[in-house]
């Protein structure tokens, strides 16, 4: 086999490589109800401006969805939501990959310091796992 073809092969296959990397994107969605209570409120503030100051790329979304909207019900049986629930999900070339509930963010509605060590954390293990 000719040099040239070895290194042309190497060069297409990194390029693919480089770019399934670049078309994974993140989404932590912030599934609610209609009605909210304060928790519920700084849990939404939190999330909002951990993912606003930390992952600021366009890799990375976050949404807010009421799941008592009709749109948005599917959502529920999608992730196996019971109640309010912060849920991180990875997308390679636009199809779900996989997803994680943060279900101990409740702990944390009233310590925005110990969210925000909580979240980034679990972030972190869901990006890189």
């Amino acid at each position: 086999m000719n040099i040239s073809k070895i290194v042309v092969f190497i060069i297409l296959s990194l390029t693919a490589f480089a770019c399934s990397k670049n078309n994974t994107k993140y989404v932590a969605y912030y599934f609610h109800p209609t009605a909210r209570c304060q928790s519920c409120l700084n849990l939404e503030s939190y999330m909002k401006e951990l993912i606003d100051t930390k992952y600021t790329s366009n890799r990375f979304q976050f949404k807010v969805v009421n799941i008592e909207e009709k749109e948005n019900e599917h959502y529920t049986k999608d992730f196996d939501l019971q109640f309010s629930s912060v849920i991180l999900v990875k997308f390679e070339n636009d199809k779900q990959i996989k997803w994680n509930n943060l279900d101990s963010v409740w702990s944390y509605t009233n310590d925005k310091e110990k969210f925000f060590n909580y979240a980034e954390q679990e972030i972190t293990d869901f990006m890189n796992n």
